[in-house]
């Protein structure tokens, strides 16, 4: 199965009929959890800067 991480927090997330997506400037993104896809909805260049360090 194919799996993206979670640009939040880091987790494994499996793509197949996953629900919690995201689009940002041509790319999907897939969370864990409602209250990551929120908190990168609200600002998705913060976790998407490479400086940025997912956590748990």
């Amino acid at each position: 199965m194919a799996t993206e991480v979670d640009p939040v927090c880091g987790m494994q997330v499996e793509t197949e009929g996953a629900q919690l997506v995201s689009e940002y400037d041509g790319k999907t993104y897939y969370f864990c959890g409602k209250g990551c896809k929120l908190d990168f909805d609200e600002d998705p260049k913060r976790y998407l800067d490479p400086s940025y360090q997912p956590s748990m």
